[in-house]
């Protein structure tokens, strides 16, 4: 079940993890595999891998606003591209296996193995759950990992940008566009958010 608890996990109950969310501004970026490999081998806990959208989800929105989608599928048609990147990544990635649900992740740390999160698959089920994210554009990549987070209760989110922090408030960060709309709602649910500007990591 999507809303299983950490305590359901051996693993999970004596370890902290993380929710890590992957810009798709990044999607692109030279090197990206082997330096994403290398940050993740110098972080503390376990972590699971949400993948923005990028480029394909920005033809997308062009694509809505020329025809007019409708709104839901709008919402579906951006999820499954996102699940396309997470494909991609996965393939790419070394150790990373493409997962919809929590304990899918807890046998995949035990085995020293990297999660990757299906979208379709988390949201689907989310959708019928109490609290569930909104259809829309308002939700995006961000969102999901803030879900996420919240539903499989993760220590920390991590927020992988194109960009530094420039402040802290989360409704002025979604204004300007630098997370979703329906973000800063999710915001409080999450123990702890760590931006890092990854194009200034060290690989």
């Amino acid at each position: 079940m999507i809303g299983v608890v950490a305590e359901d996990c051996a693993l999970v109950a004596a370890e902290r993890f993380a929710v890590i969310k992957l810009g798709g501004s990044l999607l692109d970026m030279h090197g990206l595999v082997p330096k994403l490999s290398a940050w993740l081998d110098r972080q503390m806990w376990p972590g699971v891998i949400v993948v923005g959208g990028g480029l394909a989800v920005d033809w997308l929105r062009r694509l809505d606003k020329r025809h007019d989608l409708p709104v839901e599928l709008a919402h579906w048609l951006a999820i499954e591209t996102m699940r396309l990147n997470a494909r991609w990544l996965t393939a790419l990635l070394p150790g990373a296996v493409l997962v919809g649900q929590f304990s899918d992740c807890c046998r995949l740390w035990q085995e020293h193995r990297l999660p990757v999160l299906d979208p379709l698959a988390f949201c689907q089920e989310d959708a019928a759950l109490p609290d569930a994210l909104p259809v829309g554009w308002q939700v995006t990549s961000d969102s999901i990992a803030a879900q996420v987070a919240w539903r499989w209760g993760a220590a920390e989110l991590v927020l992988l940008k194109s960009c530094r922090q420039p402040v802290e408030d989360w409704p002025v960060l979604a204004e300007r566009g630098l997370v979703d709309a329906y973000f800063p709602k999710l915001a409080p649910r999450v123990p702890r958010i760590h931006w890092v500007c990854f194009r200034d990591c060290t690989a």
